[in-house]
């Protein structure tokens, strides 16, 4: 009987296995990168937001990092008296200008998570602001972005 379990066993097995006249699927091309749908232009920016990612990274940090945005100022409220820029936003075009940064003398002494110059210089690179399919607004330029969720 074990001989017979045996013999059926490998006729299974042999039927599975593709024949030696069984050309190969041809592989199957790598799918293309999916290319995000353009951003839609905001009328304005003014609001609270929480910052969301940074270059595309979700922000993973036990803390949370903030904006607070006027008719013509972004405002990053950070440790050793912040950062702050003026920017004018037409369109989708944002230009940015930083007006105020950390009191050099603090920023030797404390100690600071790379998150807030993080977000810092993706600010300053940023060239453009839209809002994207999950309702978040994305400021990207230079490589850089910042997603933000209106508090």
């Amino acid at each position: 009987m074990n001989r017979f379990l045996s013999h059926f066993a490998l006729a299974l097995l042999a039927a599975c296995s593709p024949s030696a006249t069984d050309s190969p699927a041809p592989p199957s091309p790598a799918p293309a990168k999916d290319e995000a749908p353009p951003l839609v232009p905001l009328g304005t920016l003014v609001g609270e937001y929480r910052v969301a990612g940074i270059d595309g990274a979700p922000l993973d940090a036990p803390f949370g990092l903030a904006l607070s945005v006027t008719e013509d100022r972004i405002v990053f409220d950070a440790p050793c008296n912040g950062y702050a820029w003026t920017y004018r936003l037409e369109g989708a075009a944002l230009r940015t200008a930083r007006s105020s940064s950390p009191d050099p003398a603090c920023l030797a002494t404390a100690r600071i998570h790379h998150l807030v110059f993080d977000l810092a210089a993706a600010l300053d690179a940023v060239r453009s602001a839209g809002r994207d399919t999950s309702n978040a607004v994305v400021l990207s330029g230079g490589g850089r972005s910042v997603t933000l969720y209106s508090q």
